[in-house]
C-alpha cells in the first residue's frame, strides 16, 4: 500500500482505539465552538473549513482529497482481494465522521505536543531536516527529470540503429533420449534408424527427466550475447547440434552432462525481426531513463563548478 493509503488507515485505526463504537462521536466531537474558550490563533488556508481544533483547520477540500486518495488505492491494491474491496471503502456518511474524529484526535494530539514545546526536541528537529531535505533532493530531481522527453523521431532512429537487437532467435523444439552408456545408446540408434518411435524409446530408456512426454524438452534458443529470460537454453554441444540439424531426423550419439545424448528436432520457429509497435514502448522508456540521467549529471556538472567543494578524503582511510 502506497503512504496515503497507510496514513489513512492509521487514522481510521486510530479512532476505533479511542472507543467510538458503534458509529457514535464521543462527547467532545461536536462541531462548532469549544467546549473550553481560549484566544485563537488561526491558521491561514485557503478552502473551505470543515473543522477547527484550537485554532488548527481542517479543510473539506483536503478531507475530500484523502477520501478520494484513500479510496483509489484501495481499488488499485492488489493485496485486496476485488470481491471485498467495497468493504474496505470511505462511502457512507458515517465512514466519513469516523475519519473526520480521527483527523481531530491527531491535531489534538499534534497541538498538545507542539504545546508541550516537543518539536523543540533536538532528535526530532534533526529527522525532521533529514526528511526536509530528502524531499526537497527528490522534488528537485523530478522536476529535472520531467524537462527531457523522447521524440517519434527519435525512437524510430533508435529503432533503425539497432534493428538487429529487436530480432526474434530462431527456435527449435527438442525431442531427446539420454542413457548412462555409449552402447545403450547406439541399440537405441540403430532401432531409430530402423523406424523405430522416438518418444516410445524415450519413455522406456531415458534417463532424463522429460522421459515422460516422449523426451520433449520444448522450444530452445542459442545462447546470445544478451540475456533472454523468457527463453530457454541447453548446453553448447546440444544447441550446436539441435541447430544444424534436419528436421524429424535423429542425431548422431553425442555426450553430455547427463550421459550420452541423442536428440531430435520436431519443429522450427524460424527468426523474424519485430515491429516497432512491439517495442516502441521499451525504446522509449530505455531513451527516456538515459536522457533523464545525462540532465541529472549536466546539472551536477554544472552545480560543482559554481560550488564550493571540500572533501578530507584522508579521513577515509584506516
Amino acid at each position: 500500500m502506497g503512504k496515503t493509503l497507510i496514513s489513512l488507515v492509521l487514522v481510521l485505526s486510530f479512532t476505533l482505539l479511542c472507543g467510538c463504537g458503534e458509529g457514535r462521536a464521543p462527547s467532545w466531537f461536536k462541531f462548532g465552538r469549544p467546549s473550553v474558550e481560549k484566544k485563537l490563533e488561526l491558521e491561514e488556508v485557503e478552502g473551505t473549513v470543515l473543522a477547527l481544533i484550537n485554532g488548527r483547520i481542517i479543510t473539506l477540500e483536503d478531507f475530500n482529497g484523502r477520501i478520494q486518495a484513500y479510496n483509489d488505492e484501495i481499488q488499485a491494491s492488489a493485496d485486496i482481494p476485488d470481491s471485498v474491496k467495497s468493504n474496505y471503502l470511505i462511502k457512507t456518511v458515517e465512514d466519513k465522521k469516523r475519519l473526520l474524529e480521527g483527523m481531530v484526535e491527531r491535531e489534538l494530539i499534534v497541538a498538545e505536543a507542539i504545546e508541550r514545546r516537543l518539536d523543540e526536541d533536538k532528535e526530532l528537529r534533526r529527522t525532521i531536516k533529514a526528511l526536509k531535505e530528502q524531499l526537497l533532493f527528490a522534488r528537485m530531481v523530478e522536476l529535472e527529470k520531467a524537462r527531457v522527453g523522447v521524440t517519434v523521431r527519435e525512437v524510430e532512429n533508435y529503432y533503425e540503429l539497432y534493428k538487429d537487437v529487436f530480432t526474434v532467435s530462431e527456435e527449435r523444439r527438442v525431442s531427446m533420449i539420454v542413457v548412462p552408456a555409449e552402447e545403450k545408446a547406439k541399440e537405441i540408434l540403430i532401432a531409430l534408424l530402423r523406424g523405430g518411435n522416438f518418444a516410445a524409446l524415450a519413455r522406456l530408456n531415458s534417463i532424463d527427466k522429460g522421459a515422460a512426454p516422449g523426451g520433449d524438452i520444448g522450444f530452445i534458443v542459442q545462447k546470445l550475447p544478451f540475456p533472454q529470460p523468457d527463453k530457454k537454453t541447453m548446453f553448447e554441444k546440444l544447441e550446436e547440434i539441435a541447430f544444424t540439424l534436419e528436421l524429424n531426423k535423429p542425431s548422431t550419439i553425442f555426450k553430455g552432462p547427463g550421459g550420452f545424448y541423442i536428440i531430435k528436432v520436431v519443429e522450427i520457429k524460424e527468426a523474424r525481426q519485430r515491429a516497432l509497435s512491439e517495442v516502441r514502448s521499451d525504446i522509449e522508456q530505455g531513451l527516456l531513463f538515459k536522457k533523464q540521467d545525462e540532465t541529472l549529471k549536466t546539472l551536477i556538472g554544472n552545480l560543482r563548478k559554481t560550488a564550493n567543494v571540500i572533501v578530507h578524503e584522508e579521513l577515509l582511510r584506516d
